[in-house]
């Protein structure tokens, strides 16, 4: 629209109309205590087994994905996940895209994980 500039009745200035304000809710939250559960569940189960307190067949193809078994075969195999304990999850994170993450102590040491969970199935595991 184009309005007169103060005191100069024959310039004009084009101002731009104001833009609209998007009024959608937030999309529903997904993340419901039966999925938090789920999602709790499956790393704990993750975690015992990289560090020794449950035999890697636990980890199920049905809700564990190829690279969750390869990342924790491989710590396995590597020692890393060396020091047998019990695991207790501090803090655990999820949101709203599947995202896990959080800490756990196993063998008197603190780790960090990072997960992605996909449907039913924990598709990716990182122990850090």
């Amino acid at each position: 629209m184009l309005t007169p500039v103060p005191g100069l009745t024959h310039l004009k200035v084009l101002v731009p109309p104001t833009p609209l304000i998007d009024v959608t809710p937030p999309p529903p939250r997904h993340n419901t205590p039966a999925v938090q559960h789920r999602a709790s569940g499956l790393v704990r189960i993750a975690l015992e087994v990289t560090f020794g307190m449950r035999p890697p067949t636990q980890l199920t193809r049905r809700s564990f994905a190829d690279p969750v078994r390869k990342h924790v075969s491989a710590r396995l195999r590597s020692g890393a996940g060396a020091g047998r304990g019990p695991v207790r999850i501090d803090t655990l994170h999820l949101r709203e895209d599947g995202e896990i993450f959080g800490t756990a102590v196993a063998a008197g040491h603190a780790h960090a994980f990072a997960a992605r969970l996909d449907g039913q199935q924990l598709a990716s595991f990182r122990v850090l």
